[in-house]
């Protein structure tokens, strides 16, 4: 693959070496400092209700609806009312649409009217090509602080209208969050996913997402209170769900007119959990809403996991977790231990009483079988990425520098080998998979690398104390009942299913296999900047 155009602010095209790109693809939370990717056209101080139309107006097509309006005459309506999982679909592979997605097949771009997008790394001159012309946008992407300010600006025509979040006082800023709002005729799909908007990212790495297609409220419901007292446990489910997707898209200074036509949604169908990341210094300035963020947030939705299944301590305090992301940092065997202590229980101190109630002779004990035995770490290794068959670019995506793995505090027992379901393809999903007890547990997907950049340190490092820390903004979806079994039809392979159906991943979720003294990880010496 050679270099690609990407939109450089100016009206103009600036031409992207391999090189350039292979430095702006590196993900990771001790980040280089990457040039821009995107600069919008014009910075305005213009109020966010006057400068953002995701509405349709005057300007707009006249065949375009209102916000809450549907279409009786079209019998299409939502494909995926309870939610389904696809994997991109990768260059040269067999086309199965119940498995695989391009982004033409997510975006629809014949009935798409107006869109909220969310990306890391940009690449608008791509991007356009899969956008009806008349389709207008909201961008919310990653900058350089130094080389752009926050706020919202738009292009010269008017079409498309970024966003650049508030960073904090970190290091190495980073807007990692990838979400999709597309709003069509008679209903809105949600798409939370692992790729960014490149071309890349959808043809040759192997990436994840999450989609949900939600009507719109009918009248009846627009004109009732629809408050958190009215509705079945589906109604309360699904005003947490939109409650807690506004509150991403407010962390992120979505304006709040995007944001509000969310309460013309009906979200009741929504089983998922939302878990987002936000920069320390941004936590909450604007909304007070559930149980904080990244691994304080997953350890609130395991909990209430384990209440629904009723899982018993003995399986409980066994989970499995098998966790998988396109970039590693800094980690050390404390770290193991707190994230997988404050997933199961971050209210408990795992004493030695508990500890020997659940079949250890003390904390050490225990802490010892849960680093070696009960958390895996996926990456692909150094033999992989050389020999993918696309080379050099999905390569660079594949981040682990190599100072963080020589460290002699990096636990390297706990790294494990992953077998790819598309033969020689590079793996940039970030997933998750929990399993306790024989076949039940959670999943995990989205942005969050299993760094501590994204998912936090909480008192110096060790969960459980009252300094907090995130560096990035993530955004991701954890899938409750989810069942792990060994199907027949698959080879005697483990199979994850969830909500009565096979969910397609990119590996083979078991079993996985630890490191030899052969193998290495695909570790990269970084340019400091």
């Amino acid at each position: 693959m050679g270099g690609g155009r990407e939109y450089n602010g100016t009206g103009e095209q600036e031409y992207l070496s391999d090189s350039s790109i292979e430095r702006q693809l590196c993900e990771f939370d001790n980040l280089v400092s990457e040039g821009d990717i995107v600069i919008s056209d014009t910075s305005s101080d213009t109020p966010h209700e006057e400068i953002v139309d995701l509405v349709s107006d005057e300007e707009e097509d006249k065949a375009a609806p209102e916000p809450f309006s549907g279409n009786a005459d079209n019998k299409e309506g939502p494909m995926f009312p309870d939610g389904t999982v696809r994997l991109t679909h990768i260059l040269g592979e067999p086309k199965d649409t119940s498995k695989y997605y391009s982004l033409t097949d997510l975006l629809q771009p014949s009935k798409l009217r107006k869109a909220l997008l969310t990306t890391y790394v940009l690449g608008v001159e791509w991007l356009l090509m899969h956008i009806g012309l008349s389709t207008k946008l909201v961008i919310v992407k990653s900058y350089s602080p130094s080389e752009e300010q926050s706020g919202v600006y738009q292009s010269e025509d008017g079409r498309i209208t970024f966003v650049n979040p508030v960073f904090g006082v970190q290091k190495y800023p980073v807007m990692h969050s990838k979400i999709m709002l597309l709003f069509y005729d008679d209903y809105v799909r949600f798409v939370a996913l692992s790729a960014n908007l490149i071309e890349i990212d959808w043809t040759v790495l192997a990436n994840i997402m999450y989609i949900q297609d939600f009507p719109y409220k009918s009248r009846e419901l627009l004109d009732q209170n629809y408050s958190s007292s009215d509705g079945q446990n589906s109604e309360q489910h699904g005003l947490s769900f939109c409650k807690s997707l506004k509150a991403a898209l407010r962390d992120m200074d979505v304006p709040e007119q995007v944001v509000k036509q969310l309460d013309g949604i009906d979200m009741s169908r929504a089983r998922v959990h939302v878990v987002t990341t936000v920069p320390t210094s941004r936590i909450r300035l604007k909304s007070k809403h559930a149980d904080s963020y990244g691994i304080s947030r997953l350890g609130s939705i395991a909990q209430a996991v384990r209440r629904e299944s009723k899982a018993a301590d003995s399986e409980w305090f066994d989970t499995k977790l098998f966790c998988y992301g396109s970039s590693l940092s800094r980690l050390d065997a404390k770290y193991l231990d707190s994230f997988y202590k404050y997933v199961l229980n971050k209210t408990i101190n795992f004493s030695d009483s508990l500890c020997r109630s659940l079949g250890y002779s003390d904390e050490e004990a225990y802490t010892s079988h849960v680093i070696h035995q009960n958390i895996a770490v996926g990456f692909h290794t150094l033999d992989q990425t050389n020999t993918n068959k696309y080379g050099a670019i999905p390569k660079s995506c594949i981040m682990f520098p190599s100072d963080a793995y020589f460290s002699s505090e990096y636990p390297s027992f706990a790294l494990h080998k992953i077998s790819p379901k598309v033969p020689d393809v590079l793996i940039h999903a970030k997933i998750i998979l929990a399993r306790h007890g024989e076949s039940s547990g959670w999943m995990y997907l989205g942005s969050h690398n299993f760094t501590r950049g994204a998912w936090g340190t909480i008192g110096g490092g060790r969960f459980g104390g009252s300094s907090q820390y995130y560096n990035n903004y993530e955004f991701g979806i954890v899938l409750p009942d989810v069942q792990y079994k060994n199907h027949s039809a698959a080879g005697g392979r483990t199979v994850v299913v969830w909500n009565g159906a096979e969910i397609p991943v990119p590996f083979e979720p078991s079993p996985w296999t630890r490191y030899g003294e052969a193998d290495m990880p695909s570790i990269k010496e970084m340019e400091r900047k």
